[in-house]
């Protein structure tokens, strides 16, 4: 396809506004729980939490990698383990609540899908709540750890993608009809709640990219923005990156697990797909692959002729927030920026390769992957 066919476009308004150090982001409902800081326990008071609120002897503690929130991995004295999961304090109660509750909805709508089991409490509770050493609160839960290669790590295939697309498709489907009174809350990773974060765009590193980013925000508040009303509605899982799913590590096609369900939230149906497709793209920015992907996905889950007319806006929408998010957040906390950045530069690809064709060009090849599924 041809390239750059928008590179004589107008320049969006606010390219590139004061520098980060010069535009702290406020702390708004909004914007809570980018600024605050994950909690920390050590790990003799993750092994008296579990035995106190759930029965369990833990022998070993391992820390795992998250960004928002405290997650650590437990190995109990009969060789079985968890993963304990501590909320961001900011984080509402209520928000805590509705990520257990739908894991909960999903064991019991699709018994066979491979994710997290959740474990109650020793008085039958999804949450504890626990006083942190400095004073915050925090919402704790237990899960079941599921064993697999997380994706990331795994070589690729067709067959992997399309499995994958299944799988992803099928969760989608689990979480029809699930309702929870906090699947309404605010959160920052929805992507269609995009242009709520224009103020992030300093923190998008590099001229180019900034100016990338820019018109993405104008296109979406635009053209996306007033059409997503009328799209189907359903709580949706909204992070299907690399780093959480798993894999067989004998057979890398069979898909082991979807963990972290920090992200879900009530949203169209179709940014599912939208956010899911943004990773297919892998490390260089390979149409191809995303888009065996969508084509899978839909053969499972077939759009309306609307969601699939805004599926490649949505797509740049998911990949702008990445880059928006993280940017903010590795220069907030230098510390975690590796492990915060780690979609950063895949975003980058995926952006500049859907940017680098028209609208148009964009829209027949998502009709041409809709039509191969039908």
């Amino acid at each position: 396809m041809p390239k750059n066919p928008r590179a004589d476009k107008p320049l969006p308004r606010d390219p590139a506004e004061p520098r980060p150090a010069e535009s702290p982001l406020p702390v708004t409902a909004d914007s809570q729980t980018l600024s605050s800081a994950p909690p920390r326990i050590g790990p003799d008071e993750a092994s008296a939490l579990a035995l106190r609120h759930y029965g369990l002897r833990v022998e070993t503690v391992k820390p795992l990698a998250s960004e928002r929130d405290q997650n650590l991995l437990l190995t109990v004295a009969d060789g079985g383990r968890w993963v304990m999961k501590l909320a961001n304090p900011d984080e509402n109660p209520l928000l805590s609540d509705f990520q257990a509750a739908a894991i909960c909805h999903l064991q019991a709508a699709d018994p066979g899908l491979p994710v997290p089991r959740l474990r109650r409490s020793l008085n039958g509770a999804r949450l504890v709540q626990v006083r942190l050493a400095d004073g915050r609160d925090s919402a704790l839960r237990l899960l079941g750890w599921v064993e697999g290669l997380p994706l990331v790590d795994a070589p690729r295939s067709t067959a992997q993608r399309r499995a994958l697309a299944r799988v992803h498709a099928r969760l989608c489907a689990g979480f029809a009809g699930f309702t929870h009174p906090g699947q309404d809350q605010y959160l920052q990773w929805d992507s269609s709640k995009l242009h709520r974060m224009r103020h992030l765009l300093p923190h998008v590193a590099g001229d180019e990219m900034r100016w990338l980013v820019a018109a993405v925000l104008e296109d979406f508040t635009r053209i996306a923005l007033p059409a997503l009303p009328e799209l189907r509605r359903q709580v949706i899982y909204n992070d299907l990156n690399f780093h959480n799913v798993l894999v067989d590590a004998g057979d890398p096609d069979r898909i082991a697990g979807i963990i972290d369900f920090g992200d879900i939230v009530t949203a169209p149906l179709v940014n599912d797909l939208a956010v899911a497709a943004s990773y297919q793209f892998g490390p260089d920015g390979n149409r191809a692959e995303a888009g065996e992907f969508i084509a899978a996905w839909v053969r499972e889950l077939p759009l309306t002729a609307a969601e699939t007319a805004l599926l490649p806006l949505l797509i740049e929408a998911r990949l702008a927030l990445t880059l928006l998010i993280t940017g903010y957040r590795a220069s907030r906390y230098p510390e975690n920026a590796p492990y915060i950045l780690r979609n950063n530069a895949p975003a980058r690809a995926a952006l500049a390769e859907m940017r680098s064709c028209s609208p148009a060009q964009n829209a027949g090849w998502i009709a041409s992957l809709a039509k191969e599924a039908a």
